[in-house]
C-alpha cells in the first residue's frame, strides 16, 4: 500500500470513528466528494450516503452538484468535509448551508490543509524530502509550490516562506486554517480539534508518517493538516457553550 492509499485510509478511519456504529445507520452527506472513495467506504460501511461535487463519479450514491445548489427534504446526521472547504468559493454560505441540512447535536466531520503553517523551516524540512521529479509523472501541487518558491524570483532571490505560501494560496483562493476554524465557530460547536500530518503522502519513499509525526512532536515542524468535528446546536446551546 502506497502513502497516498495511506493517506485515504486515515482519513477513513478517523471519519467512520465519528460517524460510529451503522446500527440503525446514519444519514451521511459528503461534500466535494472527489472520486468518492470515502463515500464508498461509508456505503460499505453501512450508512446511508449522499456524496456531492461538480466532478462526481457516476453510481446511485453520488450527485454532481455544489453544495450551494444542493437541497434534501430530509436533515443529515452528520456531514463530512474532506478537503473540500479550504477551496470552496463562498465559505460563509457554504457552512450556513450545512448547518441547515443538519439538526440541533447533529455533526460536521472537517479533514483540511493547514497552509498557513507553511513557515520557513516546516517548508524546508517538506522541500528536502520531496522526490525527484519524472518526465513520466504529473507533479503534485506540492511539488510545483514548494519547487517554485525553492527557486526563487529574479536572481534567484527567495521569498519568506511564509509570504510566498500566502501568493500562492491567494492566487488559488484557498482558505487559511484560521479562517476556517473561525467561519466554523461562528456556527458550530466545537466537540474535537487535533493538528494531524498532511505532507508525506506527497514526500519521497524514505519519509513516512511516523517521521513526519515525529518531527510535529519535536517542534521541529508545523502540523500542516488538521482535523475536525463540530456539531450543530440551537442559538441557545452555541451562546452557553461559547
Amino acid at each position: 500500500m502506497g502513502k497516498p492509499a495511506r493517506w485515504q485510509e486515515r482519513v477513513e478511519e478517523f471519519v467512520l470513528g465519528q460517524v460510529g456504529d451503522p446500527h440503525p445507520p446514519a444519514r451521511v452527506l459528503e461534500v466535494g466528494c472527489g472520486a468518492g472513495e470515502l463515500a464508498q467506504a461509508l456505503a460499505r460501511a453501512g450508512h446511508f450516503v449522499t456524496a456531492i461535487d461538480p466532478r462526481a463519479p457516476k453510481g446511485p450514491i453520488f450527485r454532481r452538484v455544489r453544495i450551494k445548489e444542493f437541497s434534501d427534504p430530509d436533515p443529515f446526521d452528520y456531514v463530512v468535509a474532506s478537503l473540500s472547504l479550504h477551496h470552496v468559493e463562498d465559505l460563509g454560505r457554504a457552512l450556513d448551508k450545512i448547518a441547515d441540512l443538519l439538526r440541533a447535536g447533529d455533526a460536521l466531520v472537517v479533514v483540511e490543509l493547514a497552509w498557513d503553517r507553511f513557515d520557513e523551516a516546516t517548508a524546508e524540512w517538506a522541500l528536502e524530502r520531496l522526490p525527484a521529479a519524472s518526465s513520466s509523472e504529473k507533479l503534485s501541487w506540492l511539488q510545483r509550490s514548494f519547487w517554485e518558491w525553492a527557486r526563487g524570483g529574479p536572481g534567484g532571490s527567495r521569498a519568506p516562506a511564509e509570504a510566498h505560501f500566502a501568493g500562492w494560496a491567494s492566487e488559488e483562493g484557498f482558505h487559511s486554517s484560521r479562517r476556517m476554524r473561525g467561519e466554523l465557530g461562528h456556527r458550530f460547536v466545537e466537540r474535537l480539534f487535533e493538528w494531524a500530518p498532511y505532507f508525506y503522502p506527497d514526500l519521497d519513499d524514505t519519509t513516512s508518517e511516523a517521521d513526519e509525526s515525529a518531527a510535529i512532536e519535536a517542534a521541529t515542524i508545523n502540523a500542516t493538516g488538521f482535523r475536525y468535528v463540530g456539531t450543530f446546536a440551537s442559538e441557545k446551546e452555541h451562546f452557553q457553550v461559547r
